[in-house]
């Protein structure tokens, strides 16, 4: 039995071990978001093992009631900021795009918890509905993630008479001058205050500046946002318009606090900061503010953190906030490359900027992912740490003490954690609260048989679920953590392990997460994912303990309901909030969801051809393709390289005589097009109306070339007739020197006087089937595979392999380009 320390000496202990401990303890990888790791490489996009907690480690993207935000053109409206707009607690998005107008304001303006948030359906915290989407804890969009019909005002939710606007504070028109800012992400402007009989004319967004002027209050709005704002603005393509907002969703001048003590509290913060910063003291005046200068440029950092398998998201995300990079997309297949788990690949570059952006954090729920989680007995009482436990397994328990010699409440074991490990016990009991459910899981029961491993773990605890990352039974591998530990005896020790009793596994667990993180500097879930202030520059941008780009906006969510429902938001804390050197003007933006904008072709090909040059759909977007006099018609076969995209021009195309110019066209998601274009010569006419040759026309395959013969020689043969000119190309559709030799597959094109191409026709040297110029056993091998049926040959090629002249390709051509190549006969050309 392990000797039972003071809690003044346990800490002291685990404090002087932290240096060891942060570096045995970096066995974690970098989960998703959330999962606590015990081995090298490994990731945690699952959830909670074997909780009953629908907000586990993989976040899978929906809605319950998708908000009119500003990709549709339209925001949420409601009383009172929050972070409904942030993305939700789930990873995979909902498709619907309209809004609800619900009865309690929200922070509607902030970015959907979905990992597939959209500018139009931005959710907001689903306990205070408004117009805007509500995000769902759901993992997966459902019939229930799309607005129901009572979340559109109906004809029982119209206003009463009593909706009239019943009070003007502010002067009838806005002032000349801006004098309000928009303080959360999108914001709807009606065209009459209140939500019913209005008209959506347009969205301003975060950091906005606008001039704020009459407010009207409403009674019985079906938004429940009864306090509106006539604003003027100018919208994007640079019109004014004057319409009303949530009167909550602007900062304005004239709110400046006369909390002196506050002001000169948030005095270090630039001043963009300031207005978020004062909503927020106004609803929560015990809550404080710490800026935290970082050394870096926010370009700098938004670079570091948009490396490769760095910053994820979930694939069913719009694609335009997926990147587009090298590495992360490839355009010829349309696919994007996958970097943890199935379905997690790298953020675009924007989306980076978005959350990294303190000033896109700065709403009541959001603002908890600098919520500083280093213990501090000022701010964290055992009071405080029982009001998160109250409703939950832990509430009422009493378990036994470190030495088995009283029993103690669950919230004594989670201050002697934190007075151990230098963690904030509310944290502590929060983490476990999101790992295991308020109603305990198979990870806290210390008796539990896995199916999968067909093992019996008895007298074994994890509370955070350390080392219970993605497996077939995730359970069994934090319980196998639990008993075997690492392979250092001396850290083993250090964190209490084997975790055989709850107090071991509470209080040695919180030692594991904060000397991996929060004593070495990441003391904010901000932090643990952009790891920007590290004592050790070394160390920007790395040891960081999540790559879901959205991540720590969703644990901050998870500890922002854990402290509402606790009814614990009111007491003392501390943030701190990042502050970078050379900031953008305005804080920055989600990109629009304007799709996948890969208009590539992954295939183009001709039944029965082969085009000139090879197909290249990255580099070349021209070809060329001689056929004989007696095609009427060819089939094109065009794949898009996106699914997402449409190709027109293909199919069954009828030629005319001359030069046939046909257009595929490839027409991408979010609207980009790309042509291909094909020159497919039939020449019926007479070639003699452009030039005169001496070399043989074999329907437009000229033959009589000498192998040796060079560019000059062969432009040499041809007479232009007057107003008609010659480029010679070689067979990737190259211009070639005057002084190279001939290939086998070299193009003339033909121009009239206006540069438009009339004629193209293709040169060839029999024997040489493989166009190199040569006559060698290469064109052997070719041809016999060609006659095989297990090998192709192009339009030019075939001619030059048919070296005596029959009209087939067959093994006489190959015994007579053999006895070529031996000296002992010879083609004649």
């Amino acid at each position: 039995m392990l000797r039972k320390l003071k809690p003044g000496i346990a800490r002291k202990l685990a404090r002087t071990c932290a240096a060891a401990i942060s570096c045995a303890c970096l066995l974690t990888a970098v989960p998703a978001e959330g999962r606590i790791l015990a081995d090298p490489g490994e990731s945690a996009e699952t959830g909670s093992a074997d909780s009953s907690d629908t907000s586990n480690g993989e976040e899978t993207p929906g809605s319950s009631n998708p908000g009119e935000s500003s990709g549709s053109g339209q925001s949420s409206e409601s009383g009172k900021p929050s972070d409904s707009s942030k993305p939700s607690d789930s990873s995979k998005p909902s498709s619907s795009g309209q809004s609800s107008e619900s009865s309690k304001p929200s922070e509607s303006s902030k970015p959907s918890e979905s990992s597939k948030p959209s500018e139009s359906s931005k959710p907001s915290e689903s306990s205070k509905p408004t117009e805007s989407s509500k995000p769902s804890e759901s993992s997966k969009p459902s019939e229930s993630s799309k607005p129901s019909e009572s979340s559109q005002p109906s004809e029982t939710s119209k206003p009463s008479e009593t909706s009239e606007p019943t009070e003007s504070t502010q002067p009838s028109e806005p002032v000349s001058t801006e004098n309000a800012i928009i303080i959360v992400d999108s914001a709807n402007v009606r065209n009459n205050p209140g939500t019913v009989n209005t008209t959506v004319i347009g969205v301003v967004r975060n950091g906005k500046k606008v001039t704020a002027g009459e407010v009207v209050t409403l009674s019985g709005d079906p938004s429940g946002s009864n306090v509106w704002c006539k604003i003027e603005f100018t919208d994007e393509n640079g019109e004014k318009k004057t319409g009303y907002v949530v009167n909550d969703f602007l900062a304005k001048d004239m709110d400046v606090t006369g909390d002196e003590a506050f002001e000169n509290e948030i005095s270090g913060f630039p001043d963009d900061y300031k207005p978020y910063l004062r909503s927020l003291h106004s609803a929560h005046p015990n809550w404080h503010f710490r800026p935290m200068l970082i050394e870096r440029t926010f370009e700098e950092t938004v670079a570091r953190e948009s490396r490769l398998g760095v910053s994820l998201i979930y694939s069913t995300c719009n694609d335009s906030w997926k990147s587009m990079e090298e590495g992360a997309y490839d355009w010829q297949t349309g696919e994007f490359i996958v970097y943890d788990g199935k379905m997690w690949v790298n953020a675009a570059k924007p989306v980076v900027s978005y959350y990294l952006d303190p000033r896109n954090m700065l709403g009541e729920q959001s603002v908890f992912q600098f919520l500083d989680l280093s213990y501090d007995p000022q701010y964290q009482t055992i009071d405080s740490v029982q009001g998160l436990l109250n409703g939950t397994f832990m509430q009422s328990d009493l378990i036994p003490n470190m030495d088995a010699t009283a029993e103690i409440s669950y919230a004594e074991a989670f201050m002697l954690a934190a007075d151990t490990s230098g963690a904030n016990p509310v944290f502590l009991a929060a983490k476990v609260l999101q790992e295991v459910s308020i109603d305990g899981s198979n990870s806290t029961s210390g008796n539990y048989f896995s199916d999968h491993y067909n093992r019996q773990y008895t007298d074994l605890y994890n509370y955070y679920n350390i080392g219970a990352s993605s497996d077939a039974d995730p359970v069994a591998k934090g319980l196998a953590f639990a008993r075997d530990g690492s392979s250092n005896p001396d850290i083993n020790n250090r964190l209490l392990l084997p975790w055989t009793t709850r107090i071991r596994s509470i209080v040695g667990g919180s030692v594991f997460i904060a000397n991996a993180y929060i004593n070495v500097g990441q003391n904010t879930t901000y932090l643990m994912k952009f790891n920007v202030n590290p004592s050790d520059s070394s160390q920007f941008g790395n040891h960081q303990y999540m790559t879901n780009i959205q991540g720590s906006f969703y644990e901050a969510k998870k500890m922002y309901n854990a402290y509402s429902k606790a009814g614990i938001l009111d007491m003392n804390m501390v943030f701190s909030i990042p502050v970078y050197k050379e900031l953008p003007e305005s804080p920055s933006l989600l990109p629009r969801e304007a799709g996948n904008p890969n208009d590539y072709l992954r295939e183009l090909s001709i039944d029965g051809y082969l085009l000139t040059p090879q197909f290249d759909a990255m580099n070349c977007q021209e070809y060329s393709l001689v056929v004989s006099a007696s095609c009427t018609s060819v089939n094109i076969h065009a794949v898009a390289a996106s699914d997402k995209a449409s190709v027109t021009g293909d199919g069954v195309i009828e030629l005319g005589d001359g030069v046939n110019t046909i257009a595929v066209m490839v027409t991408a998601e979010n609207g980009s097009s790309r042509v291909y274009t094909l020159n497919i010569a039939r020449n019926t006419e007479a070639y003699d109306n452009y030039f005169h040759t001496s070399l043989v026309n074999e329907e437009n395959f000229f033959s009589g070339i000498d192998p040796e013969s060079t560019v000059a020689d062969v432009k040499a043969l041809f007479e232009m007739n007057e107003g008609f000119s010659l480029v010679y190309y070689n067979m990737n559709g190259m211009d070639k020197d005057d002084t190279t030799k001939v290939n086998t597959g070299d193009l003339i094109q033909i121009l009239d006087a206006e540069g438009k191409t009339v004629y193209i026709g293709s040169l060839f040297i029999r024997g040489d089937a493989n166009c190199d110029g040569k006559i060698s056993s290469a064109d052997l091998t070719l041809i016999a595979h060609f006659i095989l049926g297990d090998g192709s040959l192009s339009e030019a090629g075939k001619h030059a392999a048919d070296a005596n002249k029959d009209g087939k390709v067959s093994a006489a051509d190959l015994t007579l380009i053999s006895r070529h190549i031996l000296q002992e006969g010879q083609i004649v050309q």
